[in-house]
């Protein structure tokens, strides 16, 4: 009997044991079951305030990437060449297609659904033998037209629709003299977005509030009065997200 108490009190240990690892796995399991059924009848996260815009807009791009193309013209008016108006049109602009650009094809003013205008005054004006230098600075505008119908020989119709962008701007325009009353403008600036609005019938937004971008165009240029200095001006250009 004494050599049984030994082997009933090791046995009982064992059986101790046992039950200890027994119990720890039901309560893990337990535990385990318990987190998955709470979190299958928690109520869901609420979410943010879907945004009504479309998180693809267009005239977006990464730093440095082109985010429109243009055509325009301008003219420089004034008792001294002190006034400049730019109007055109949008060739290409980052996230829209043809269809937001243009009715229909060829690509031209005629055509053209996203227009540009633009006004701006002379800050300052060194002139040269061959090459001038002029800083000009003003506002510049995209317009959505209802439709296409828009000439070069009527500067109003490229403000005549909704504004879908505004941004301030300020520019040099560097101009190499090749001929009498002939020259080769090259404008380059800063342009900081101040207003964006949706194109109609959609939630996508042109541009970004607060975007900066830099604008380069260049073309060809006509001294129309070597009096008061005012010229025409033939361009093409883009702007890139600075």
């Amino acid at each position: 009997m004494a050599n049984d108490e030994p082997k009933a009190e090791s046995a009982h240990a064992h059986s101790n044991s046992d039950t200890g690892v027994s119990r720890r796995k039901i309560l893990s399991s337990a535990g385990a079951v318990l987190a998955s059924v709470r979190m299958a009848t928690a109520e869901p996260a609420a979410a943010g305030p879907a945004s009504d815009d479309d998180p693809h807009g267009i005239g977006v791009a990464n730093q440095g990437a082109t985010v429109a193309e243009f055509r325009s013209r301008i003219v420089q008016s004034g008792s001294s060449g002190e006034t400049f108006i730019a109007y055109g049109y949008l060739t290409k602009l980052t996230g829209a297609n043809d269809d937001d650009l243009f009715a229909s094809q060829p690509p031209s003013e005629s055509t053209a659904l996203l227009t540009v205008y633009a006004e701006g005054a002379l800050v300052k004006r060194v002139l040269d033998q061959n090459v001038h230098a002029l800083d000009v600075e003003g506002e510049f505008a995209i317009f959505q037209r209802s439709g296409p119908g828009a000439s070069f020989a009527n500067v109003d119709s490229f403000h005549d629709g909704t504004e879908m962008a505004r941004f301030a701007m300020t520019l040099q325009d560097m101009l190499a003299v090749f001929a009498p009353g002939r020259g080769i403008p090259t404008l380059t600036g800063d342009m900081r977005q101040i207003t964006s609005e949706r194109l109609v019938g959609t939630h996508r937004r042109v541009g970004r509030v607060g975007a900066r971008t830099r604008l380069f165009a260049t073309g060809l240029g006509t001294l129309v009065d070597p009096v008061t200095l005012n010229a025409q001006l033939e361009m093409a250009g883009n702007w890139t997200m600075s």
